[in-house]
């Protein structure tokens, strides 16, 4: 599975996530395709190596005729549909547009429809948001991720007079995604770069991946010790189990009537036990017996130690903090010829897995009247390379 992570450290910009996307491999010729495709006249885009403090990257410039006019959302909308623009990079620019206006109108209180774009509807802008979403499509990701924002601070001067750092409709954008301030006096994250982003990526913590290509896109400001690049790393998501810890309790019970032994984990897992199973053992003075293992939450030691208590004979336990790994799955109901059923959809190494519950394939035999092991089959059998057709 390919994807992408920006790191924000110095925040993002629309020429910054342009040059970040040059610098990782996206040929130059692939984002000017995309620009030609609006049918303006004199686009032009190049890209320059240059340093930020230390460190190498790409510099973008969207190089367009001086404008002296401002555009509806309307009008970026019409330039959009009439471009030849493949249908995916056409609709993913359309819906950063669409958020800009939104969080324009929510801090001005009117509506989308009448936010005329100051400085985020000029060409370089339209250029950026189109630019991105091209260079998006050509590398073919399964997913986007993006780090904590760098909002940088102080006051900037913008159409509308001097305005707070980082902008109202920056901050608006942003509702939802990790932001901090600093580490500048300095506008580090602007509209068009939240724009791009929040609208590309997911809104989570990026999954444990492999690097495979590494790309900095410059921004246009030097500062003395920070390099003012925003971090595109390309790679392939590794495979991942989730981690967690348990308490396994054990003890060993040599006196006690086997009869009890299933009521007893009944009533452990109902105190929240995870799995409670038994081994049978060789005890001192070769009686034969039985060790008792119960998985648990931490939170539930005492419950489950009071029922451990209550109802068997034993006068004492071990107690083990354990970590675990396991897979990850989820219950989901899909369609089957025995109607609805809930699966399990396990993530492995060779993909996702659907089992399913053992109380369902119970219920659809004891419905139909059907040997239990023969619905198993043919659920399993209906279910392999089933998983997009899950409904939530």
């Amino acid at each position: 599975m390919k994807i992408a992570y920006f790191d924000c450290f110095a925040g993002a910009s629309g020429d910054m996530i342009l040059g970040a996307l040059v610098d990782a491999g996206v040929p130059l010729e692939q984002l000017q395709l995309a620009l030609d495709a609006l049918n303006l006249p004199d686009l032009r885009l190049s890209a320059e190596k240059v340093m930020r403090t230390h460190f190498a990257a790409t510099k973008m410039e969207v190089h367009a005729p001086h404008e002296h006019k401002h555009r509806h959302l309307k009008d970026i909308q019409k330039i959009l549909n009439d471009s030849t623009l493949p249908d995916t990079v056409r609709a993913s620019a359309l819906k950063a547009f669409q958020r800009l206006a939104e969080a324009e109108a929510h801090v001005h209180n009117t509506t989308p429809d009448k936010i005329h774009f100051h400085e985020v509807g000029a060409l370089d802008a339209i250029s950026d948001v189109v630019g991105a979403m091209a260079g998006f499509h050509f590398l073919n990701l399964e997913a986007i991720y993006c780090s904590t924002f760098s909002l940088g601070g102080g006051l900037i001067e913008a159409e509308h007079g001097t305005i707070p750092v980082p902008g109202p409709a920056t901050l608006e954008l942003l509702k939802g995604f990790p932001a901090r301030t600093g580490p500048v006096e300095a506008e580090l994250t602007t509209p068009t770069g939240a724009a791009i982003l929040t609208t590309v990526c997911r809104n989570e913590k990026a999954p444990a991946f492999v690097p495979r290509v590494v790309g900095c896109g410059a921004g246009s400001k030097q500062f003395p010790h920070l390099p003012n690049m925003l971090r595109l790393t390309i790679g392939d998501m590794a495979f991942a189990a989730d981690e967690d810890t348990a308490m396994l309790i054990e003890t060993n019970i040599d006196n006690m009537n086997p009869e009890v032994y299933p009521y007893v984990i009944e009533q452990l897992l109902a105190a929240g036990a995870m799995d409670a199973f038994m081994i049978p053992i060789i005890m001192k003075k070769g009686r034969p017996g039985i060790m008792l293992s119960i998985l648990l939450p931490p939170e539930k030691t005492d419950s489950v130690l009071t029922v451990l208590y209550r109802e068997t004979t034993t006068i004492g336990a071990r107690l083990n903090t354990v970590a675990r790994r396991k897979l990850p799955r989820q219950l989901e109901t899909v369609q089957s010829s025995f109607g609805p059923v809930v699966v399990k959809i396990i993530d492995g190494v060779n993909g996702k897995r659907l089992v399913p519950e053992f109380e369902e394939c119970r219920r659809v035999a004891e419905s139909r009247g059907l040997p239990l092991r023969e619905v198993q089959e043919k659920l399993l059998a209906e279910l392999n390379g089933r998983e997009d057709k899950t409904t939530r």
